[in-house]
């Protein structure tokens, strides 16, 4: 019950995230898209988080273990710059949409796809999440859960499937709110942050996780299909 009441209030404070990312630009509520799109996120990130709560629990509370006193210098830094590659370009949309507007405005079409770009990025994530145990923020060997290695399932394809996630989690929302411009933004300040994060990542796991090395033969794939 606690593990549940954990999650659906991290749920909460996304929200309340997401929320002053789209709102506080623009000093308005008067935003359809974003009031839609927190809806559709409220909804599948407590169905999802009341399933992985039930049927893994011990993903959720992977996701809890920060690590920081294990976290070195170069994690933190790559960690804050995904971040900013998350947050940054949701800003830039609010504005984009009520302010800038740099490119010409989109279509009904195109932002139904970017809401679907989105929902496909969500479902990724939560993959990567069902088949990982120790997907834990902070990158670190979890030596008191015997932390082991995650090469099945969606791992089989993809080393890094939770920032794929992460990415067309990010473009599809910015998509959906309509700004071609925060879209481009969004696609390259996430891609150069993951591949410098992957670098960090996968340093420490090869030189520590059992079999990581040996995973990457077989895995080719980091997080960009058919280029990275």
């Amino acid at each position: 019950m606690l593990l549940l009441v954990k999650t659906l209030v991290g749920i909460a404070f996304q929200l309340a995230f997401f929320s002053a990312l789209m709102f506080v630009p623009i000093c308005s509520f008067d935003w359809a898209e974003a009031f839609v799109w927190l809806q559709v996120y409220a909804f599948i990130a407590i169905v999802s988080g009341i399933y992985l709560v039930v049927s893994r629990p011990g993903a959720v509370e992977a996701r809890m273990r920060a690590g920081r006193d294990a976290q070195t210098q170069a994690d933190r830094l790559a960690l804050s710059l995904m971040v900013a590659s998350m947050m940054v370009p949701i800003i830039a949309a609010a504005l984009d949409v009520f302010s800038w507007q740099l490119l010409p405005p989109l279509g009904a079409v195109v932002q139904s796809v970017g809401m679907a770009i989105f929902l496909v990025g969500f479902a990724l994530v939560i993959s990567a999440m069902m088949h990982n145990e120790f997907a834990a923020p902070t990158v670190h060997i979890q030596q008191g859960e015997a932390h082991v290695l995650a090469d099945g399932d969606i791992y089989a394809y993809l080393r890094h499937p939770m920032y794929t996630g992460f990415l067309l989690f990010t473009a599809g929302t910015t998509l959906w709110l309509a700004s071609y411009a925060a879209t481009v933004l969004a696609v390259v300040m996430l891609v150069a942050s993951t591949i410098y994060r992957i670098g960090v990542e996968e340093a420490t796991l090869r030189a520590e996780l059992p079999g990581y090395s040996d995973y990457t033969q077989r895995v080719k794939t980091r997080f960009l299909p058919f280029i990275f």
